[in-house]
């Protein structure tokens, strides 16, 4: 397994944990029959984290808000195709939030922007000032903001994610993650890509040109390849500029919004035991059972 070298400042995907946990444990429920499911399944995420791979004390955990975002601007159907958060996690937010504040775990959302930019921004804000990242997550987007000192940690197979595990992989860059995207669309977000381009075909073209643009640049090269039906990707990706070069936009985490913290102000002096227990059985948590 690959360490990194110093404590990294610890960045964790809230809202990608958070609907994990709902459905990961969605039958958890309080003597009052009330679902603690999500709030159990944060908690254990960050005493994992904190116990099991790194003794670092700044956390910070980021969500998205409600608002819509510059990519539901752009792209109207960006997203359209997620369903409402259901109301017995949307009543587990309120005490989820107050809990890790108790317990002195920072969080962080801000209105109209989406937690991917909000976790490149600081993250990137966090490389700057000399200090390495992890970032908690499991969203392949996040990929794209891989560097020499900004790492991810895949939580479902206890993988660090490094450029050289990229390449490796992928045989592309973390950047050219986001052309990678672009190309093969992303259905999850509803990103369109360029339809009938899988990610075989998406790979060996960056492989060959480095990223979009450059793919583009030299379009009239495509249908000389030695690639299957290289000719029928030709007239697609002629096709469906417009598609992809707006699909990259929707891609790309932005690394520029302003973060008004550091790295010193998520510091995690010490996690109150006492007053976690206090919440835990205030929310009638079964402690016993689960944690």
């Amino acid at each position: 397994m690959y360490y990194i070298n110093k404590k990294p400042v610890i960045i964790i995907d809230g809202t990608l944990y958070l609907y994990r946990s709902y459905f990961t444990f969605q039958y958890f429920k309080n003597d009052q029959e009330n679902p603690y499911g999500a709030i159990y399944g944060i908690l254990k995420t960050i005493k994992n984290i904190l116990v099991k791979y790194y003794n670092s004390k700044k956390i910070i955990i980021i969500f998205d808000s409600s608002k819509k975002t510059f990519r539901n601007k752009i792209f109207t159907e960006y997203k359209k195709n997620r369903p409402k958060m259901p109301n017995s996690l949307y009543i587990q937010i309120k005490p989820l939030f107050y809990i890790l504040k108790e317990i002195g775990i920072k969080t962080l959302s801000i209105p109209g922007i989406e937690a991917d930019d909000i976790i490149g921004s600081f993250a990137h804000k966090i490389e700057k000032s000399g200090e390495q990242v992890l970032i908690v997550s499991c969203d392949k987007d996040m990929i794209q903001l891989v560097t020499n000192n900004i790492s991810i940690l895949n939580t479902s197979n206890n993988e660090i994610i490094t450029p050289s595990k990229i390449q490796k992989t992928y045989g592309i860059n973390p950047l050219e993650f986001i052309d990678l995207l672009a190309l093969m669309g992303d259905k999850s977000d509803n990103i369109p890509g360029v339809p009938k381009i899988g990610i075989k075909t998406a790979l060996f073209l960056l492989q060959k040109f480095s990223n979009i643009q450059n793919i583009y640049n030299n379009i009239e090269k495509i249908q000389l390849l030695s690639l299957r039906n290289a000719k029928n990707i030709y007239t697609q990706l002629k096709k469906y500029k417009d598609t992809a070069l707006l699909s990259y936009k929707l891609a790309k985490i932005k690394l520029d919004i302003p973060i008004y913290i550091n790295s010193n102000d998520i510091f995690l002096k010490k996690i109150c035991f006492e007053k976690l227990s206090n919440m835990i059985e205030k929310y009638n948590i079964k402690q016993n059972k689960h944690l």
